[in-house]
């Protein structure tokens, strides 16, 4: 693939780099970014709320962390100089931890707190949510949903049907109600009685025989290398079984859409970028995961070996991909409404109110550079 030079909005010029072998090329340096446009358009900190602890697949927002960034234990938040390879754009960034350290949605709390420029908002909770906090996911970092099943592959075979080891096993756990737990139960995969919504994210598979969720790009290393003794796993991914969502959409709120609009014209282009920077030279964005994870002192770990990794597992399991378009972080109008043809009557069985929303409600492509590119 010819190598050619990206436009970044108005101020930036960004290169995708060709691909050599089975992983991504590295990224070359170009023209750095003034960041005097990003001053005029942008908040003077973008806040991105994530969904979990910091890891791994977050990688693209950390990638942007300056060298100056540290974390508050307390609040979750890791602070820093809002970088372009380097280079400072005259803005800051704030990446608040979620999922168990928040112990709220991330569209609450971007309803509830006007700083928050990005949720990382799947495409399902989107649509739950439409009818009270509506949002518009405009980047896409994770074409497939890395989110598995998994359980002790010493106890049942690692490649065994879902549901033989759903009828063998005292437990699914999961981490609240996520509607993709009612697809799986109406397809005839989970037994809902055994159905648990209490997982915390904690390696239970060392001491119980029960299956739980979690990430193909986390849980299967950290249980192989658990200081208690490894524990090889099986896992299938949700996305397999059909339930084909977007998983790490960053979104804003609809009713900010507008406002927010000269800003994202240039910032989503350097999202899309960093993402890509990012599977391509990893160890820097890593070690400040790393180091996040550390200053929060929770019970989450996250070693130089697991987000490298996931890293790893991202290429290789089709996790980041462009899909179907050359695009890197578009969502699809026609696998986007297909999906929503299946979540929306489980929402509604749910009690959720649900209306007869489509792709261009919950998402939007008009901010992404077309031209920018997986070739991974």
């Amino acid at each position: 693939m010819p190598r050619r030079l990206l436009p970044l909005g108005a101020s930036i010029l960004l290169l995708v780099s060709a691909c050599g072998g089975s992983g991504p090329a590295q990224p070359e340096q170009t023209a750095a970014p003034t960041g005097a446009s990003l001053v005029a358009d942008c908040p003077a900190r973008i806040v991105v709320q994530t969904d979990w602890f910091p890891q791994a697949e977050h990688g693209g927002v950390y990638e942007l962390l300056g060298d100056d960034a540290s974390t508050d234990k307390d609040t979750g938040a890791t602070v820093g100089s809002l970088v372009v390879r380097g280079e400072p754009t005259g803005l800051e960034l704030e990446i608040r931890a979620g999922g168990p350290f928040l112990q709220s949605p991330v569209v609450t709390e971007m309803y509830s707190d006007d700083d928050i420029v990005f949720g990382y908002v799947g495409s399902d909770v989107a649509v739950s949510r439409f009818a009270d906090a509506p949002t518009v996911a405009v980047f896409n970092a994770l074409n497939v949903n890395p989110q598995v099943l998994l359980w002790n592959a010493d106890l049942h075979p690692a490649d065994a049907p879902l549901q033989q080891v759903v009828a063998e096993v005292g437990a699914v756990y999961v981490f609240g109600e996520p509607s993709w737990v009612r697809f799986l139960e109406a397809k005839g995969l989970l037994d809902a009685a055994k159905v648990d919504s209490g997982y915390q994210g904690n390696p239970i598979l060392a001491t119980e025989d029960v299956i739980h969720q979690g990430f193909v790009t986390s849980e299967p290393y950290t249980y192989a290398n658990l200081s208690s003794g490894a524990v090889a796993t099986g896992h299938v991914l949700i996305h397999d079984l059909g339930w084909t969502n977007y998983p790490q959409n960053l979104a804003v709120r609809a009713d900010r859409l507008d406002d927010l609009r000269p800003c994202l014209e240039q910032l989503v282009p350097i999202l899309q970028q960093a993402q890509l920077d990012y599977i391509a030279a990893p160890d820097r964005t890593n070690a400040r995961i790393v180091a996040a994870v550390e200053a929060l002192d929770s019970w989450w770990s996250q070693s130089t070996g697991s987000t490298a990794d996931s890293v790893n597992q991202q290429v290789e399991l089709g996790i980041i991909g462009n899909g179907s378009t050359p695009t890197f972080g578009d969502l699809e109008p026609d696998r986007l409404n297909g999906f929503i043809r299946i979540l929306l009557p489980i929402l509604r069985e749910q009690g959720i109110e649900a209306p007869d929303v489509t792709a261009s409600d919950i998402s939007t492509d008009e901010f992404l550079d077309p031209a920018i590119s997986w070739a991974g």
